[in-house]
């Protein structure tokens, strides 16, 4: 029986209080100009059919210092999880009951999608409590409605009703009482429909209440942590005549040119796997037009809420997850020089749909008889008395990404040890043999007072050393 090793944490903030410093955010560099920065708005009717389109909205001042920085973005990250901090806005001091009930609930409903739902045991939840000192957030339920509020979260931003907008300094200031950041949700203490998806922040948004804002915050995961783009068809130019697209999940080629060019998802043409929106192939409309674009699936959640992602989109999605977890969870140090008595050990990753791949070398020459192996003894390993290399691999091996590149450079894992060589100190000649040269070389060295005669290690030359030498010498080394 498997069990979800996913992490929750806690920890509060509140509205007056003294924040951490700001923390950089890792991001792509894209999609803010002067004081403005594009944002996702996405917005789904009664049966879940998206429309909306990227809008321009005022870039507050704070987040510069996260921009400014972002080079640095997350470094020393203090595990092995992809970090998703929750925040939330709006909520005053006695409602913190429901900020973590909302909160919770998106989370439940993260994991019923995949790659979310295998990989559950990849992330950590970090709730933090932010405290307001008023209910709600600006104009909701209408315009003109004002809030003293955390995060500065408000509904009519740029004049569009349900965009829900954030100060991303405030935001991210107080996230940074997370002890790392890979992804912010911000939540607002309301159930009027919202959201938005600063892909170039790492930043989502939701209402807390809604009923499709777990929804939402996952379709504005696919944004922010997977760079995907909305694959309907409203809000852009009827016919795309521009050139082809950075998403993975949009093009300008359809199936055959793809497969003749070996372009975005060639290799997905015509699969379908349990779990996906399937089958793969090149529907046409995505990206706000209606014509001159393409993607890969005829209904998938960057399309309409409630819908499974495709398997274009969930490789790109693990992709991103694994540039935070490294397959190997634990184990004994890269590098570390192991005696004949060792063991090496790892703890590989533990998707829950799954296991990855344990592959062991001895002097590059792969040990078929330790395929999976967690701990290898290394006195069971048949050495001679020479130097040699111990590695293990860790690869995730799931049928949901056909990068062979990318499975390479994000998914695999390896760590290399040493076994350096027996030295027989008996053989002083340093002839390979025990004879008549090495006697002869230890007592010129007993008689001269050298230390290195000093086999017991106890820094005088002795009865002891002569004994040890002579038992050494007699049983052929070590």
């Amino acid at each position: 029986m498997r069990i979800a090793l996913s992490f929750s944490v806690l920890l509060a903030l509140s509205a007056g209080s003294a924040m951490a410093e700001p923390v950089s955010v890792d991001h792509a560099g894209h999609g803010h100009d002067g004081d403005m920065v594009s944002v996702h708005g996405c917005f789904g009717d009664a049966a879940g059919k998206l429309s909306g389109g990227i809008h321009q909205v005022p870039l507050d001042d704070e987040v510069r210092e996260f921009l400014d920085a972002m080079n640095t973005a997350n470094a020393g990250a203090l595990d092995n999880r992809l970090d998703l901090v929750i925040v939330g806005d709006g909520y005053t001091a006695g409602e913190m009951g429901q900020f973590h009930i909302d909160a919770d609930g998106i989370v439940a409903s993260l994991y019923q999608y995949e790659p979310f739902t295998s990989y559950q045991s990849y992330f950590r939840v970090i709730k933090i409590e932010v405290i307001s000192n008023e209910s709600g957030v600006d104009n909701d339920p209408n315009p003109g409605v004002s809030r003293d509020t955390a995060l500065d979260m408000t509904y009519w931003c740029s004049n569009i009703e349900r965009l829900l907008c954030v100060n991303v300094g405030k935001a991210y200031n107080a996230a940074s009482a997370a002890p790392d950041i890979d992804q912010v949700i911000a939540i607002s203490n309301s159930s009027k429909y919202g959201g938005a998806g600063y892909s170039s922040n790492n930043l989502g948004t939701a209402a807390g209440q809604n009923s499709a804002a777990a929804d939402v915050a996952i379709h504005e995961l696919g944004h922010s942590l997977g760079d995907l783009a909305d694959e309907y068809t409203y809000g852009g130019p009827t016919t795309y005549t521009g050139g082809e697209l950075f998403p993975v999940d949009v093009s300008i080629y359809n199936q055959s040119e793809q497969i003749a060019q070996s372009r975005k998802w060639h290799n997905w043409m015509g699969a379908s796997l349990t779990g996906f929106d399937n089958p793969i192939n090149a529907y046409e409309g995505g990206n706000y037009s209606q014509f001159g674009v393409y993607r890969p699936s005829t209904n998938s959640m960057m399309r309409s809420l409630g819908r499974p992602f495709n398997l274009v989109s969930a490789e790109q999605l693990l992709k991103e997850i694994y540039r935070e977890v490294n397959p190997i969870d634990d184990g004994t140090a890269n590098g570390a020089a192991l005696g004949r008595d060792d063991s090496a050990w790892i703890i590989p990753m533990r998707p829950l749909n799954h296991d990855l791949t344990v592959l062991w070398y001895l002097d590059d020459v792969f040990r078929p008889d330790l395929i999976g192996a967690e701990t290898v003894d290394i006195a069971s390993l048949g050495l001679d008395d020479n130097e040699h290399e111990l590695r293990v691999v860790v690869v995730d091996g799931i049928n949901w990404v056909r990068d062979a590149a990318m499975r390479d450079q994000f998914m695999t894992g390896e760590r290399i040890y040493s076994i350096p060589s027996i030295v027989c100190h008996a053989d002083i000649s340093g002839d390979g043999a025990l004879d008549f040269f090495d006697i002869a070389g230890f007592l010129t060295l007993f008689s001269s007072g050298d230390l290195a005669a000093d086999f017991s290690g106890d820094g005088s030359l002795d009865f002891f050393d002569v004994a040890i030498f002579l038992s050494m010498f007699s049983s052929g080394c070590p």
